[in-house]
């Protein structure tokens, strides 16, 4: 090129990059020309920082700062859609709604910035544990939310147990020494146990409870049938349980 004229992007005094031009034609950019697109990149510069600041409050409103993942408010906005799309082309749904056993104890026994470390080793497993079209939300607390496009009951209780499995191998260090943990998982998909997001949360919280309720550190499903069928049949909900993890030597429930 016989020409090439580079402006810089500075918005707020913070480079946002360069602006290239580039001329076929010797002298192409004299002084009129050169000063006239320097008015042209700052304002460029202006809207790029503009843009990027608006993305930025959009990830804020819609993103869970410590791990990441969507926030409950996104969560419940992209799962009505997937729902909606599930329904509309006959398509299948799964939930997983999932919380740490005993997360109480374990911040009163090490604190509660340990606490965090755990909920983000959970957030960063989830991460590990999903597929591509997969939904993953901190619902609040200790409590994470897993919507799964295309996949039956039995399919979600699959990810549902890898997600159980993987965080149950990670080892956290705490002050006072490495720390197991582990989690319970309740698990409910369209159409079988329900046709809105309030029956599917319902059944995937029964599930929860009956996990809880029944020793922890396992998945239950809503509907038996959709169980692997290795999967322990214990009660009306279904259950795989999971050998006895090591987990903090803390015996007060919560």
């Amino acid at each position: 090129m016989a020409s090439v004229l580079v402006l810089p992007l500075v918005a707020r005094d913070k480079a946002l990059g360069t602006l290239t031009l580039c001329a076929q034609r010797k002298g192409a950019f004299p002084d009129a020309i050169r000063q006239l697109l320097g008015v042209l990149a700052s304002h460029a510069s202006v809207t790029l920082a503009n843009a990027a600041a608006v993305r930025r409050l959009e990830e804020m409103a819609t993103t869970d700062p410590m791990t990441g993942h969507l926030n409950k408010r996104a969560l419940e906005t992209e799962f009505e859609q997937r729902l909606r799309s599930a329904a509309r082309f006959g398509r299948t749904l799964g939930l997983i709604v999932l919380d740490i056993d005993k997360f109480k104890t374990v911040n009163d026994t090490y604190g509660h910035a340990f606490g965090d470390v755990v909920i983000k080793g959970l957030g960063a497993v989830l991460a590990r544990c999903r597929r591509e079209t997969d939904v993953i939300a901190r619902f609040g607390g200790e409590e994470f939310v897993v919507v799964c496009e295309q996949t039956d009951g039995a399919g979600t209780f699959l990810l549902a147990e890898r997600i159980r499995e993987e965080l149950q191998r990670q080892v956290f260090q705490s002050e006072h020494g490495p720390v197991t943990v582990t989690c319970s998982l309740g698990v409910s998909a369209f159409p079988g146990d329900g046709d809105s997001r309030a029956v599917l949360f319902e059944r995937a919280d029964q599930a929860l409870y009956a996990a809880k309720h029944n020793g922890r550190n396992q998945t239950r499903s809503a509907s038996p049938t959709e169980a692997p069928s290795d999967a322990a049949r214990r009660s009306p909900v279904s259950a795989r349980r999971a050998p006895k993890a090591q987990t903090p030597k803390i015996a007060r429930s919560a």
